[in-house]
């Protein structure tokens, strides 16, 4: 089974001059990168700093992270920093933390919720 949980944090991300796609797309691409970034929600640039080669964009973002153990804040941003190119400014709040065993799992659970029927009462 894998665990995950979805926090909000604020990176600088360098981003390269001749990367594709604007710079919160460019940058969402590199945070997903890092190996225990499953998804990046919701990336909102708070600041830029343009340089010669690149430019370093400060993204506010809902990170979903995948991790086998119950990983503490520390532990969040240290394996953040290992990723080429992100540094960890905040990690503001751990908002969810969900069990699943797999993607289909989450489509089961969906197509069960459209079957239900509601029935007024009389």
């Amino acid at each position: 089974m894998a665990r995950y949980q979805t926090i909000v944090a604020t990176l600088a991300v360098r981003v390269p001059v001749n990367a594709t796609g604007d710079l919160v797309t460019a940058g969402a691409r590199i945070v997903e990168r890092v190996a225990t970034v499953e998804r990046v929600d919701d990336a909102t640039v708070r600041g830029l700093e343009p340089g010669l080669n690149d430019t370093t964009v400060t993204l506010e973002t809902r990170l979903v992270l995948v991790g086998d153990r119950g990983e503490d804040l520390a532990v969040v941003r240290r394996e953040l920093n290992e990723g080429v190119g992100v540094t960890v400014q905040e990690v503001a709040t751990v908002e969810v933390d969900v069990e699943l065993e797999a993607e289909a799992d989450l489509e089961a659970d969906a197509e069960e919720e459209v079957d239900m029927q509601v029935v007024p009462r009389a």
